[in-house]
């Protein structure tokens, strides 16, 4: 029966990892959809991938429509 408690207890930690990581997921999506003028505007010389648009839509927030700014500022 020891062997079955860190088990158990393995299997809560993944679950609530699970529900954290499903949360996230909304974010990329969430500023894909509303920043995609935006990052063809601002940043489309830039390959996607390691938050390089990221970085670039935060580095020219000043220049982002309301939308796009919302929803970046919703992943902080």
């Amino acid at each position: 029966m020891n062997w079955l408690s860190p088990l158990f207890g393995i299997a809560i930690a993944l679950s609530g990892q699970d529900a954290f990581a499903k949360n996230r997921l909304t974010d990329p999506v969430k500023i894909a959809r509303e920043c995609k003028s935006d990052v063809e505007r601002l940043c489309k010389a830039l390959r996607p991938g390691g938050h390089r648009i990221i970085r670039c839509l935060k580095a020219r927030v000043a220049e982002l429509s309301p939308a796009c700014s919302a929803a970046l500022k919703s992943t902080e």
